[in-house]
């Protein structure tokens, strides 16, 4: 191997290196895109699990005022178009939310 051969591979080496760096750099970059995307993906749904909750919260806590204004569980249902069943089953959900709230409530003042 004469000398430019050896100066031409170095120079090769030198370029296929210098590639690598480059690709690496990228990839690396790539992946701490992907991991944010990752991130803010969970906080997304998170969020929207939130408000998904809050929204069945309200929609239980409407029914169950529905029922109590007209004082009759089947009246409340006939306007709705459910079953009676189905009607109960929403208020009972909603009187034991609020059961389970005012625990919370009340077991956070205990230790005050």
């Amino acid at each position: 191997m004469g000398a430019s051969e050896r100066v031409a591979a170095l120079r090769r080496a030198r370029e296929r290196q210098a590639r690598i760096e480059t690709a690496t750099g990228r990839t690396l970059r790539a992946r701490a895109s992907l991991d944010r995307a990752i991130e803010a993906k969970a906080v997304a749904i998170e969020r929207y699990d939130e408000r998904l909750a809050e929204a069945e919260a309200r929609w239980a806590a409407e029914t169950a005022e529905l029922a109590r204004v007209c004082r009759s569980a089947e009246a409340a249902a006939e306007i709705l178009g459910w079953s009676v069943g189905e009607l109960r089953r929403v208020v009972k959900s909603e009187r034991e939310r609020r059961a389970a709230a005012g625990e919370r409530l009340g077991g956070s003042d205990a230790g005050t």
